[in-house]
């Protein structure tokens, strides 16, 4: 393997073609050895955090490649998740063979809805704020701890346990809080109620103590914490009549680093009436001029409009430090 086939050749005496016909040859003699030996076990099973963490990978890889196939892989298993692992509004967490079972822990919740916030930016499609927005109500009225903040791994009618676990650490996966956190600040992004940043400002609270002590097994929820402490930025495009019509400005934002935002691409009319009833900063939008028009917002306040994809590249590339007043202002807010 260290050498390329002419070398071999060369070093055996052969020819070129012999030596890759014995090679062909001895592969098929492997495979038939093998093939008596009894198949190794595969996990069949399909999980929903799983699912999810593979749907944010494929909806980021669609947003950031410009690629409609990881959209529609990503698209598919979502509906297959919501439709299939999903009884009377709750998610289960496995299934196999035909069969849906088990109650949904933290995880199969977050992960989920972190696929589809990350899907809905990549194509559009309301359903999936819908969707994401109707999961985070079944965190809060059984996985979410009122009192101290953060979310519990199961369920308040879960079967009975010693204790609730109450997840924190980030490993090989990321924990159910330090992804949430940042689901609920995403989720307040996009639809301005305040209550889901003041539930992450809860969780953050409630995880304090790893963050100061042990940061780096929180390394998610880090994240989460810079896009609290930044201003992200509220990008709105509105489009005469299909989101293909803001490609020219997704190439600029595809090769902008910009981790902290969030994405409404709506096409004026019937489809930007709806997305306005759950994303509030489409109202009022339009296409200037019958051309894509995109609007960069801050804290609510967007930036002149433009039909301009320089002019967008330029106002999303703006980076505004935190000024001393705000820092110690923020920073009073944390020790509260």
């Amino acid at each position: 393997m260290a050498k390329s086939l002419t070398q071999v050749a060369a070093d055996l005496k052969l020819r070129p073609e012999h030596v890759r016909a014995v090679i062909e040859e001895s592969k098929e003699f492997l495979y038939q050895a093998r093939a008596k030996r009894s198949a190794p076990l595969r996990d069949e099973k399909i999980l929903t955090a799983w699912n999810g963490l593979m749907i944010s990978a494929h909806a980021q890889a669609a947003f950031i490649l410009g690629d409609s196939h990881y959209a529609d892989q990503a698209a598919q298993a979502a509906d297959f998740v919501l439709t299939t692992l999903r009884k009377d509004g709750r998610l289960l967490r496995s299934y196999k063979d035909g069969h849906a079972r088990y109650n949904g822990y933290l995880d199969d919740y977050v992960f989920l809805i972190a696929g589809l916030l990350d899907l809905y930016e990549a194509t559009g499609t309301l359903r999936w704020l819908q969707e994401a927005i109707a999961l985070d109500k079944v965190l809060e009225a059984h996985y979410e701890d009122r009192q101290a903040g953060g979310f519990f791994m199961t369920s308040d009618d879960h079967e009975e346990l010693l204790a609730r676990e109450k997840p924190s650490s980030d490993g090989a996966e990321p924990s159910g809080n330090s992804v949430h956190a940042l689901n609920l600040l995403r989720l307040y992004e996009f639809t301005t109620e305040d209550r889901y940043r003041l539930r992450g400002e809860k969780t953050f609270r409630a995880l304090s103590e790893i963050v100061t002590q042990a940061p780096t097994s929180a390394s998610e929820l880090l994240l989460a914490v810079d896009y609290s402490l930044d201003t992200p930025k509220e990008i709105i495009i509105v489009t005469p009549k299909s989101r293909t019509e803001a490609e020219p400005f997704l190439v600029r934002l595809r090769t902008t680093f910009l981790p902290n935002r969030i994405v409404a691409i709506a096409a004026e009319g019937e489809e930007l009436i709806a997305h306005a009833q759950f994303v509030p900063l489409l109202e009022y939008k339009i296409a200037q001029g019958g051309k894509a028009t995109a609007y960069v917002c801050e804290q609510r306040v967007c930036k002149l409009p433009t039909t301009d994809p320089a002019v967008f590249a330029q106002q999303i590339s703006t980076v505004h430090p935190l000024s001393t007043e705000e820092q110690t202002s923020r920073q009073e807010s944390e020790d509260k």
